[in-house]
């Protein structure tokens, strides 16, 4: 014959300890100091539904977020992006001679076409060697 063991315990509000059902008088008449503890009761659907929406986007904006600047750590600080580099001889490099009176800003002005101004003298700065030039030197163009 096969016996099954239940738990006939109930655990109570005011001591938290396991109160026993059998073979005890209290189990005909809960009285104040030992109410039982009611299992709480469900949420609707809706409130898991939009809580897991909630942290779905939470989780997809901080993966977007990680991507960005993990991007940024690889990627640095460069000019262009890895698919504008092309594989073939290099281009010549166009130079002005410089007048007297030119300067980097002046050059920039005329040749610098849509580019931001600021950029384009930086450029200048970095493929020249410096923010000096003299007149009759060749100032490369980027």
């Amino acid at each position: 014959m096969n016996a099954h063991i239940i738990d006939t315990r109930i655990i109570t509000a005011n001591t938290g300890r396991p109160h026993s059902l059998v073979g005890s008088p209290s189990h005909r008449s809960v009285g104040a100091n030992r109410r039982p503890v009611h299992a709480v009761a469900r949420q609707p659907e809706s409130v898991y539904r939009r809580r897991r929406l909630v942290v779905g986007t939470l989780a997809a904006f901080l993966v977007v977020t990680g991507g960005l600047v993990v991007n940024e750590f690889v990627v640095g600080d460069s000019d262009g992006t890895a698919s504008a580099a092309v594989a073939g001889p290099p281009t010549a490099r166009v130079t002005v001679t410089a007048q007297p009176g030119d300067t980097l800003w002046s050059i920039a002005q005329e040749h610098r076409g849509p580019v931001n101004a600021n950029d384009y003298v930086d450029r200048l700065i970095s493929l020249n060697g410096g923010p000096s030039i003299q007149a009759g030197q060749a100032i490369v163009l980027p």
